[in-house]
């Protein structure tokens, strides 16, 4: 899903948890929301593609345009 379509998730509690993990592709990030009724939800981008990011800080910020204000971060 793109931020926009999160946002609305977001809006209407929906989405209970930002995560940030490493992707398969080696040494870049993923992020990804753990939805209120389980199960998580992936940040795309609109062709529905895995939003890939090389700096933790860009991941984290994408996360948070969704509008978390933390963001966890698992360790590789």
């Amino acid at each position: 899903m793109t931020i926009t379509e999160l946002r609305t998730l977001y809006r209407d509690d929906k989405l209970v948890e930002a995560i940030i993990e490493p992707s398969v592709q080696e040494g870049s990030w993923i992020v990804e929301f753990r939805h209120a009724r389980g199960g998580f939800v992936l940040l795309t981008d609109s062709h529905g593609e895995e939003c890939h990011y090389m700096d933790l800080d860009l991941a984290s910020k994408s996360a948070m345009a969704v509008g978390f204000k933390q963001v966890r971060v698992e360790a590789k």
